[in-house]
């Protein structure tokens, strides 16, 4: 199990320089040794913030979603239709990915390589809720009439989050691919795929 804590800002530097060694070297390869060394402070520093590494990896990830879980809360509170919600969630989530690269990648590498409980942990602790959030979103959508009811709404978010993840982690091969004008337009590939998924989400 995983806690919420509050951090320092010397907890806080700590974790930035965890977030950068986590993202290169997976979580088994960063040893609190090491992560002392580069942070400059002791390894009973680090334990004086984050009672393991567990603890320390969890709370770089979480952090990383805070500020999803508070822009799909105040969506989820204003009284704009759904199809805007989700057209700005997808804006959002983009920019989002981008402006956090290194935990992205740390994400990425766990989920290709990553151990089966930590997986699990992620999936349930970390970013379960604000995927049931999103869900709720699209949902609320159908509900209004603003898309067709025949759609998991599951799945429809998963196709969402898969193709914004997908364009992060490709975006150089997509860039070398011929035709391909919004490689380096993250805003163009949110705005675009966004419009598409709306218009096939329309009821007929």
């Amino acid at each position: 199990m995983t806690e919420d804590r509050e951090c320092t800002d010397g907890g806080r530097r700590i974790a930035e320089v965890a977030a950068r060694l986590f993202a290169r070297n997976g979580f088994q390869g960063v040893s609190m040794a090491a992560l002392a060394r580069e942070a400059g402070v002791s390894k009973a520093a680090i334990f004086h913030h984050f009672p393991s590494k567990e603890a320390l990896y969890y709370y770089v990830i979480r952090e990383a979603c805070r500020e999803t879980t508070e822009f799909l809360q105040g969506v989820h509170g204003e009284d704009g239709p759904a199809d805007q919600a989700l057209r700005d969630f997808a804006r959002y989530h983009m920019g989002h990915l981008f402006e956090h690269a290194q935990v992205g990648q740390l994400v990425l590498r766990e989920l290709l390589e990553g151990e089966s409980g930590r997986i699990r942990t992620l999936a349930e602790e970390v970013y379960g809720e604000n995927f049931q959030r999103l869900v709720g979103l699209i949902r609320s959508g159908q509900e209004a009439g603003l898309f067709a009811a025949d759609h998991d709404p599951a799945l429809v978010a998963v196709v969402l989050v898969g193709a914004q993840v997908f364009f992060f982690q490709a975006r150089e091969m997509i860039g070398h691919t011929p035709g391909v004008g919004f490689a380096d337009d993250p805003d163009r590939f949110a705005e675009g795929m966004i419009r598409l998924l709306l218009e096939g989400l329309r009821p007929r």
